[in-house]
């Protein structure tokens, strides 16, 4: 808009000229810090700027040129930013919203892709864990149940419906305290006793070459004796070899084997070693018959029971 000076209106050009000017002058810096020193020198300086636009081919008033410079003595044409303030703080942030905006979208893009990692990551399978938990809770009493009542169905011999309770009632106090791990170890025990009642199986002496079919032993709390084993297998009705837990008597480790010891009278196990001696085959081979419904086998020849599985 139109600019006034000393009561007299400046159109644009006149305007525009004079803020040339200025500028020119800023340019001139060393010229402004020689020149205006005081009022006295504004004549020389006057002079020196309409110099300058002459050499460039532009002819400038004396009243411009002097304009020009009380408006740069006043400090016009200047741009001076505002104080700071709240106001002000708001207006940059409105100028800089773009910026702004693209970098809380960034954010909450980062943020929301580190929450749905953490979702699937961590609390997805949380839930899972927990409803798979839930639901063993709610399904064990009743599995521990139904496989204790096939259990006593099954049971034929003394002893195994002691066993069965005790594993059903520690099943259901583990259950009681949250304890899934040995509520599970108690219904997989009463499986592999359930497994163990359903077994047929004929218990033969061992009589193939390359392996033993009787050793012995020095006890370990009696190294003068000895104790006398014949080495047995469990063989189906068709022909297959099973693998059965048995426990030593030597260490108590219970091991998953094919073929143990059990042991048997001196007498006995040399009647075994004079059989075999006559054609290299044990003729009577038959040691016991375990039947369904049973954990002990039956046996044809007398033993102590104890086993060995190492020799």
């Amino acid at each position: 808009m139109p600019e006034e000076t000393n009561g007299r209106k400046l159109d644009l050009s006149e305007v525009m000229l004079t803020m040339d000017v200025v500028d020119t002058l800023r340019h001139q810096q060393s010229v402004v810090e020689r020149e205006l020193r005081s009022d006295e020198y504004d004549q020389a300086l006057v002079e020196k700027v309409r110099k300058i636009y002459a050499d460039q081919g532009l002819q400038v008033s004396e009243d411009v040129v002097a304009q020009g410079v009380a408006a740069l003595r006043e400090d016009r044409f200047i741009y001076k930013p505002p104080p700071r303030g709240f106001q002000t703080r708001l207006a940059r942030l409105y100028v800089n919203r773009r910026r702004w905006a693209k970098r809380l979208g960034l954010l909450i893009g980062v943020l929301l892709g580190a929450y749905l990692a953490y979702q699937f990551a961590y609390v997805r399978p949380a839930e899972r864990s927990r409803a798979r938990v839930a639901q063993q809770l709610n399904d064990m009493p009743e599995k521990l149940a139904a496989l204790r009542s096939r259990i006593l169905e099954e049971a034929r011999e003394a002893g195994v419906a002691e066993r069965v309770e005790t594993m059903f009632r520690d099943g259901l106090n583990a259950l009681q305290v949250v304890n899934i791990q040995g509520a599970q170890e108690a219904f997989a025990a009463l499986q592999r006793l359930d497994d163990q009642l359903r077994q047929e199986y004929v218990l033969q002496i061992v009589s193939r070459p390359g392996m033993p079919s009787g050793v012995w032993r020095y006890p370990v709390n009696n190294p003068g004796g000895r104790n006398y084993y014949l080495i047995v297998e469990a063989v189906t009705a068709d022909g297959q070899r099973l693998e059965l837990p048995i426990t030593s008597e030597e260490d108590g480790q219970t091991r998953v084997v094919n073929h143990w010891g059990l042991r048997v009278e001196r007498r006995i196990f040399e009647e075994v070693a004079r059989d075999k001696q006559q054609d290299g085959i044990v003729d009577r081979n038959r040691f016991g018959v375990k039947k369904r419904g049973y954990l002990t086998p039956e046996y044809a020849v007398p033993t102590t029971g104890g086993a060995i599985t190492k020799w």
